[in-house]
C-alpha cells in the first residue's frame, strides 16, 4: 500500500467506529509509515487528528509517528511541516493541538529546534501557534511560563 493510500485508510480509521477499524491495524500503519515516511507527510498526518475518538491512544501513536519522521529525516524540516499542519488541527482536533506542543514545550531539543521553526512561519500560521501557546501558558505557569515565552517571542 502506498502511504496516500495508508493515510487516507488512517483518516477513514480515526473515529475507530466501523466493522473492522482496529487500533491494531492502526499502528501498524504507523509503524510501516514511520520507516518509510518523510517528512512531507507530516502535514497529511495533521488532518487525522480528531478531538471526539473513542480511542485517544490512536492520536498517541500518531504524536509519537509524527516526532519519529522528524527526527529521523530532518528535525527542522519536519517540525516546520508540523507547524503548517497545526492550523489544519482547528477546530476539530483543539486538545491534540495543544497536546503536540506541550510535548514539544516539555522537550529541549525539540523546543531549541520548534524556535527556529516558528520565526519562518506566515503570520496567521504563527498567530494561530501563539494561541495554543498562550493558553497552554496560562493553564499551567508555574510549568510552562518562560518555555512558552521563549517561542512567543520568536
Amino acid at each position: 500500500m502506498i502511504l496516500n493510500e495508508k493515510i487516507n485508510l488512517l483518516y477513514k480509521m480515526r473515529f475507530m467506529e466501523n466493522e473492522g477499524d482496529d487500533i491494531e491495524v492502526f499502528e501498524n500503519i504507523l509503524n510501516e509509515m514511520s520507516i518509510e515516511g518523510t517528512n512531507d507527510i507530516i502535514l497529511d498526518l495533521c488532518t487525522i487528528f480528531e478531538d471526539e475518538v473513542t480511542e485517544p491512544a490512536a492520536n498517541n501513536y500518531l504524536i509519537e509517528t509524527i516526532f519519529y519522521i522528524a527526527k529521523r529525516n530532518d528535525l527542522e524540516a519536519g517540525l516546520y511541516n508540523l507547524a503548517l499542519g497545526t492550523p489544519k488541527m482547528l477546530p476539530h482536533a483543539e486538545f491534540w493541538a495543544e497536546r503536540i506542543h506541550r510535548t514539544l514545550l516539555n522537550s529541549k531539543d525539540l523546543l531549541i529546534s520548534y524556535g527556529k521553526v516558528l520565526e519562518k512561519l506566515e503570520s496567521s500560521t504563527k498567530q494561530t501557534i501563539k494561541e495554543i501557546l498562550m493558553g497552554i501558558k496560562d493553564d499551567d505557569p508555574d510549568l510552562y511560563l518562560d518555555k512558552a515565552n521563549s517561542l512567543l517571542e520568536k
